[in-house]
């Protein structure tokens, strides 16, 4: 298809490192710009603001779930190249980009109604229209994750966020209103479409030549989205109704925040590891048995953010988002636990799908759903307290680890013993570093201080977490035995990038 379609002759490890790392230095741009955009919104605008862009964007987006098809999924695990195939995959695309926006602009007036806001009928109308413009992408992009050019996605992406970014701005400068988030919303996806048929020379025709193919994969991936869209969406059409768009503002904001660890680190590294396993799959070796020792590395470095966001949740909330925002702080403090777990359950389910075992990551994703679902409105039923609902939230996540661990050991033929252990590890020596910290006396606090004060004390947090979090997880690991896992892993990479490092001062020097 492009002239990129032949991949370099590199081990598959390092192409998925390299992978891994374009997709973290897009986070940090994205982050970076995102960090400035909140510090100015959330000064200039309101969290019913927030609140009420949350309905439209959480109602916009169930829609949206429930008509996802995963064909760009289906095409990366594709073997060969086939313009035909991919002139399906868009027809298709398009198709359900259209029956979105009418869906969304013929049941505005029920969504109005159902969260109790009008305001949300012309909100929708204009999110229909982004969501027809959607179905117009450039189809020949999933080549990227294909052959795991993340290099060339953020530079497709850069563009179109920063545009979205000043645009978000300027208006809520000029408006001081919700309409300037939602304007952003329409910009940055116009100019995401435009730029997908500048980065890429493939240019998609109608036709649905090659749609048996693609049914198969799309369909069990259409039923692992729709259980997905329970999981994601439960909250803010739970909470809007009931708590009012203020409230919802306030939680979604703080679980925002809460789980930058998974949108910064786990995403982006999950996402490379999809296109390693299923490029491992069509070369016929199984990638399976890499997932419990890539989770719990990933839960290794994790540990300390969580730590760090859990107990300075406070100053966290002010240097970010200023007093306004001071409520959301136990949100943060709850919530920031969930993403010790999340990592097992990110790439369980990349490594299911990527070997095309759809249909376990559906009954891993409906059961996760389900037991959500009930915990939420079991929790909203006794109480309307948003701290509660958030640790609620984090159980839930705890508990979707272990569904997607036992679907994971029916495939594995080593024990999963020494995997748990490690984790096991890696819990106790974060709590047993939570703990050490509340003797400071310097987290979890409510008292005014400057957003440059409070930035400071987050960085002195982060820091002092990580020294007491080192000598933890080393002790406990020297306890164990020092058995085989990710804290060997971890000795191994720091003794190979210390080496480098020793050669390039020595080749350097006199």
């Amino acid at each position: 298809m492009s002239d990129g379609a032949a991949k370099e002759a590199r081990p598959l490890a390092i192409q998925t490192a390299i992978g891994a790392l374009w997709l973290l230095v897009w986070r940090l741009l994205s982050r970076s710009l995102g960090l400035v955009s909140t510090l100015v919104l959330a000064r200039v605008l309101v969290p019913a603001d927030f609140g009420l862009i949350a309905m439209a964007t959480t109602f916009a987006g169930a829609v949206d779930a429930l008509s996802q098809l995963g064909l760009q999924d289906a095409l990366v695990r594709h073997v060969g190249d086939s313009r035909r195939l991919f002139n399906t995959a868009f027809t298709l695309q398009v198709c359900r980009g259209a029956l979105t926006a009418l869906v969304v602009a013929g049941a505005s007036p029920l969504a109005a109604e159902w969260f109790n806001e009008p305001r949300l009928i012309p909100v929708l109308l204009v999110l229909a229209v982004s969501s027809l413009a959607a179905g117009f992408e450039n189809i020949g992009i999933a080549e990227f994750r294909q052959q795991m050019r993340y290099d060339r996605q953020v530079r497709l992406l850069f563009l179109p966020r920063l545009l979205q970014v000043c645009c978000t701005i300027s208006a809520a400068l000029l408006l001081q209103s919700y309409w300037a988030l939602l304007i952003g919303i329409v910009v940055g996806q116009l100019g995401r479409v435009a730029m997908t048929y500048v980065a890429h020379p493939f240019r998609p025709r109608f036709g649905l030549a090659e749609w048996r193919e693609l049914a198969g994969f799309s369909l069990w991936t259409w039923a692992s989205w729709v259980a997905s869209l329970v999981w994601d969406r439960i909250d803010p059409f739970v909470l809007g109704p009931t708590v009012g768009s203020t409230k919802l503002g306030l939680y979604l904001l703080g679980a925002e925040l809460a789980m930058l660890p998974l949108s910064e680190l786990v995403a982006p590294v999950a996402d490379a590891l999809f296109a390693a396993f299923a490029a491992a799959q069509k070369d016929g070796s199984s990638s399976v048995h890499h997932a419990p020792s890539v989770a719990t590395m990933l839960v290794l470095v994790v540990m300390p953010m969580a730590v760090t966001l859990s107990y300075g949740a406070d100053f966290v909330i002010e240097a970010l988002l200023g007093p306004k925002w001071h409520e959301a702080a136990p949100i943060v403090a709850a919530m920031a636990w969930l993403c010790v777990a999340s990592p097992i359950s990110f790439v369980c389910n990349a490594v299911l799908v990527a070997n095309g075992r759809v249909r376990r990551s559906f009954t891993g994703r409906l059961t996760a759903s389900i037991v959500k679902t009930v915990a939420f409105v079991a929790v909203l039923s006794v109480t309307r307290r948003l701290d509660v609902v958030a640790i609620a939230m984090t159980i839930c996540v705890f508990l979707e680890c272990c569904a997607f661990t036992l679907l994971l050991r029916g495939l594995l033929k080593e024990s999963l013993r020494p995997h748990v252990a490690a984790f096991v590890r890696i819990l106790l020596a974060g709590v047993l570093a939570m703990l050490v910290l509340q003797q400071s006396g310097s987290g979890w606090q409510n008292e005014p201080i400057s957003a440059l004060r409070a930035a400071l004390v987050c960085i002195e947090i982060a820091l002092l977490a990580l020294t007491i979090y080192i000598p933890l997880i080393s002790g406990l690991w020297v306890i164990a035995g020092r058995p085989a896992g990710p804290e060997t892993r971890a000795l191994e990479m720091m003794r190979h990038y210390g080496g480098l490092l020793r050669v390039r001062l020595s080749a350097s020097g006199p």
